[in-house]
């Protein structure tokens, strides 16, 4: 025994950083997926960039990821499938908050929505670049159609979803060992028809190159509406009371 092992002490040991990000397989009813599928493809299509001009333009027309700032779920929000969509991010968002904060939410959940389509007739097989999205709360992607090659094998071929350490720590040098955190550089999912996966709009995250036909991607964009959430007002108002 050394003299400090003689030492009596308390120890707290606490978690500064929990970055958590949660992947729901949903078995959906057989044909729900297609329906979401085509009605998505329609969305993808008409809200690409046309015209370089418009104020609501995201990126450029010269990326297949460009697209006109629209929400997905209310412009369709008369088809049944989009409000099933809507009811399984509901029930997921909920459940993200109540599993890793122990936070029953009963308020509002403000969503929008786009439609990523890409196929790789087009060139467009090539993933999604690193991006955050700070300005929303939670950022919920939902797969309802993956076409990979039958020998597309690794990560880095299958589109695996990548949430990356917004610390940019990285690697440590010793072993990382603790069952309750992954901890690590970044963290991966491969996902597949029926794959939702939820995370924090902060949290740096990208998808990798898939060998496949095509895939489509859903991302929805949560608020989580509370008492304590920001009161913002148009200063225009408050010049002119």
């Amino acid at each position: 025994m050394t003299v400090a092992q003689g030492f009596s002490s308390t120890t707290d040991i606490g978690t500064i950083y929990p970055s958590f990000v949660m992947h729901k397989v949903w078995d959906t009813p057989e044909g729900f997926n297609e329906s979401l599928y085509d009605i998505a493809k329609v969305d993808a299509i008409e809200n690409r960039i046309q015209d370089p001009n418009n104020s609501k333009n995201i990126g450029t027309h010269e990326i297949h990821l460009g697209h006109i700032r629209h929400n997905f779920l209310a412009d369709y929000a008369d088809k049944e499938p989009i409000k099933i969509l809507t009811e399984m991010v509901d029930t997921a968002c909920r459940e993200y908050l109540l599993q890793v904060y122990h936070y029953e939410h009963t308020g509002k959940l403000n969503m929008m929505s786009d439609t990523f389509w890409q196929r790789r007739s087009h060139h467009e097989n090539v993933g999604i670049n690193a991006h955050t999205h700070i300005k929303c709360d939670l950022v919920v992607t939902y797969y309802p159609k993956i076409h990979l090659d039958e020998n597309a094998t690794g990560a880095l071929h299958k589109g695996a979803f990548r949430a990356y350490d917004p610390s940019n720590y990285g690697k440590r040098f010793w072993p990382t060992n603790n069952p309750t955190y992954y901890i690590g550089g970044w963290y991966q999912v491969e996902p597949v028809e029926g794959s939702m996966i939820i995370l924090e709009g902060y949290v740096p995250h990208d998808s990798t190159y898939f060998s496949g036909d095509e895939r489509m991607c859903i991302p929805i964009l949560v608020d989580v509406d509370t008492p304590k959430k920001h009161m913002k007002v148009d200063s225009d108002v408050i010049i002119r009371s």
